[in-house]
C-alpha cells in the first residue's frame, strides 16, 4: 500500500458571496483563517483512487464531474475512482447558487485546477504506508439539534498513515455541523474544523485532513430557525469555535495512543483495496402550484404585517412575531423551490439521479453519501455494513439537500420543510442507504476474491 497527501488553498477573495445563511445581506469582509483542498490517494497494486475534501458548504454535481474530469486527464485516476466531498463550513462560499449569489465563474474554474492539481501533488507524494486506526469519543461538541434526545454519533475516528521517507498523515471523522460562526460573521474561515486540523497538524508535525459525517440533524447546540432567521445566539465566536475544535483534537490525540494496525479480510491477509460506485434515481418530492405558493406567501406576509401594526414587540424573543417570521422564511424559500425547478402542470422534475461511493482498505471503509443525512441514519448504515469499521461521508460527490428519514417528516422542523436544499421525497433516504449497503456488501466480497 502507498499513500499520497496533498494540500491547496483555495481561497477566494473578499467580497465573496458566502454560502450557508440565507440572513447574510453582504459578501465577505476579509479572511479568518484559509480554506484548502486536501487531496488523499491511495495505490494498491496498480489502483488508485483519490479522495479530496474541499472546504466548502457544499458541491454541486456539475462542479464535481468537471473536476473529475480533470484529475483524470492530469492524473490517469478514473473519474470514477475519485470521490470530492465538502467538508460544509458554512464562513465559505458555494459551487453554485442556494444561499448565496451565484460564485465568480472564474474562481469556480480555477477552484477545480486546483483540485486536480492537489491530486496531481499527491500522487507525486506517494510513499510505502502502514495504516492504524484509532477511534475516540468526544460527547461535548455534537448536539442533535431537533430534540434534546436525539441521537448523535460521538465517535472521532482517526486513520493514521505511517509513511516511510515521510511525514504521518492523519484522516480525521466527526459528524456535526461547523457552525459554531453564524449569519453576522462576514470572515471567511473553517469555522471550528480549522482549529481541530490545525492542532492536530502541530502535534504531529504530519499532514491531516476532516471528513465530516452523517450530521443533517447535528450541530454545535443551537436552534436551525433562530439560525435562519438570523437571530442573536449565543456563543456563536471564533473564541468558542477554538475551543470546541481543540476538544476534538485533544481526544484525537488520546485515541491515537491506542491506535490499532488495519487489518486483511483475513488472518495474515494482505490489507487490499477496494473500491466502487452505485448511481441511483432518487424521488423528490412534488411541491405545490406556483399559485398556490405565491398566496402562501402573501398570506405569511399579511400575517406578519397585522401582527406589527397592533403593537406586536417585532424584537427577538417575542415568539408569536418570531413564528410569523418562520412561517414567512418558509413560505419563501417553497416559492423559491418552485420558481428554481419552473414546474408546471403535468411536467417537471420529479426525480433526480445521485450517487454513492466508497473505498475499502482491508476492514475500514469509507462510504460516501450524496447530501445531508441525519445522525441515525449514519448509524444504521454502519450498523448494516459487513465491515467491523465503516466511516460515513456527508456531503459527497455533490448532493440533493437533506436527506431525512421517512419519520422525519411527521415531526416537521427545518430540515424537512420544502426549499432549494430540502426537496427529497420521504422515501429517499431508503433508497440511497440501500444502494449504499448494497455496495458495502459489493465490496466486502470483491475484497474476499469473489466478484463484487
Amino acid at each position: 500500500m502507498r499513500l499520497g497527501c496533498a494540500t491547496t488553498i483555495i481561497t477566494p477573495p473578499p467580497g465573496t458571496p458566502l454560502a450557508g445563511f440565507g440572513a447574510r445581506r453582504e459578501g465577505a469582509r476579509g479572511v479568518h483563517d484559509d480554506l484548502y483542498a486536501r487531496a488523499l490517494v491511495l495505490e494498491d497494486t496498480g489502483q488508485r483512487v483519490a479522495l479530496v475534501v474541499c472546504d466548502l458548504c457544499d458541491l454541486d454535481a456539475g462542479f464535481v464531474r468537471e473536476a473529475r474530469r480533470r484529475i483524470q486527464e492530469r492524473t490517469g485516476i478514473p473519474a470514477a475512482s475519485a470521490m470530492l466531498a465538502a467538508m460544509h463550513t458554512h464562513a465559505a462560499p458555494a459551487t453554485f447558487a442556494l444561499y448565496s449569489l451565484p460564485p465568480d465563474p472564474g474562481w469556480l474554474d480555477g477552484l477545480a485546477d486546483r483540485v486536480a492539481d492537489a491530486v496531481a501533488s499527491a500522487v507525486r507524494d506517494l510513499a510505502p504506508a502502514t495504516l492504524a486506526l484509532a477511534l475516540g469519543r468526544e460527547g461535548s461538541v455534537a448536539r442533535n439539534r431537533r430534540r434534546p434526545d436525539g441521537p448523535i454519533d460521538p465517535t472521532v475516528t482517526v486513520l493514521r498513515a505511517e509513511r516511510t521517507g515521510a511525514p504521518p498523515a492523519f484522516l480525521l471523522h466527526y459528524a456535526c455541523h461547523p457552525t459554531v460562526l453564524g449569519s453576522d460573521n462576514l470572515m471567511i474561515s473553517r469555522d471550528y474544523v480549522g482549529f481541530t486540523v490545525d492542532a492536530v497538524e502541530r502535534a504531529t508535525g504530519g499532514w491531516a485532513m476532516f471528513v465530516n459525517g452523517a450530521c443533517g440533524d447535528v450541530n454545535v447546540g443551537h436552534s436551525a430557525d433562530r439560525s435562519a432567521l438570523g437571530l442573536p445566539i449565543p456563543g456563536r465566536t471564533f473564541e468558542r469555535a477554538e475551543d470546541l475544535g481543540l476538544r476534538l483534537a485533544r481526544e484525537a490525540a488520546r485515541a491515537l495512543t491506542d491506535a490499532r494496525p488495519v487489518a486483511g479480510r483475513r488472518a495474515q491477509g494482505h490489507v487490499k483495496l477496494a473500491a466502487g460506485q452505485r448511481s441511483l434515481v432518487v424521488p423528490l418530492r412534488p411541491p405545490p402550484p406556483l399559485k398556490q405558493t405565491r398566496a402562501q406567501v402573501r398570506d405569511c406576509r399579511r400575517r406578519l404585517e397585522t401582527l406589527r401594526d397592533a403593537g406586536a414587540d417585532a424584537g427577538p424573543d417575542d415568539a408569536e412575531v418570531t413564528a410569523a417570521r418562520l412561517e414567512l422564511l418558509y413560505a419563501e424559500l417553497a416559492l423559491s423551490w418552485v420558481e428554481q425547478r419552473a414546474w408546471t402542470a403535468g411536467a417537471g422534475a420529479e426525480e433526480e439521479t445521485t450517487e454513492v461511493q466508497a473505498f475499502a482498505v482491508g476492514d475500514v471503509v469509507l462510504i460516501g453519501l450524496p447530501g445531508e443525512f441525519f445522525a441515525e441514519s449514519g448509524l444504521r448504515l454502519q450498523n448494516r455494513s459487513p465491515f467491523k469499521h465503516t466511516v460515513v461521508l456527508g456531503y459527497a460527490n455533490g448532493g440533493i439537500g437533506y436527506v431525512p428519514p421517512a419519520s422525519a417528516f411527521a415531526e416537521g422542523g427545518y430540515e424537512t420543510r420544502m426549499a432549494p436544499w430540502s426537496r427529497a421525497a420521504p422515501e429517499a433516504e431508503g433508497l440511497i442507504l440501500d444502494a449504499a449497503a448494497g455496495l458495502l456488501d459489493g465490496l466486502w466480497d470483491q475484497q474476499d476474491g469473489r466478484p463484487g
